[in-house]
């Protein structure tokens, strides 16, 4: 499984959006994609954190509940803005979702 979190964080170090870097990095169980969310386009959130739990919406697994309270837990907040002054790298908040995602849909 840490295929899915190596090929998400080098989405991300090749310039893609944390949202983008997540949701495309499950393209190989992924069976019915949809639109890549936009980073910050609801409330705020962290777009590594839009992808997850669009991710396990559109793959009818997981529990999009319990990916939010890891995510919380992990990292303290969903908000892109109060990550940010937190200092957690993207980088770490797009492995961290991936993790957490593949988790759950194991």
């Amino acid at each position: 499984m840490m295929k899915h979190e190596e090929t998400a964080r080098g989405n991300h170090r090749a310039g893609n959006n944390c949202a983008v870097s997540v949701y495309t990095a499950f393209a190989d169980i992924n069976t019915n994609p949809g639109s890549i969310p936009a980073p910050r386009a609801d409330g705020g959130k962290c777009g590594a954190y839009l992808a997850g739990i669009k991710l396990l919406n559109d793959m009818g697994k997981g529990d999009t509940q319990e990916f939010e309270k890891e995510f919380l837990s992990r990292f303290g907040s969903i908000k892109c803005g109060e990550l940010r002054r937190s200092k957690v790298p993207c980088n770490d908040l797009v492995g961290g979702a991936t993790e957490i995602i593949d988790a759950l849909v194991k």
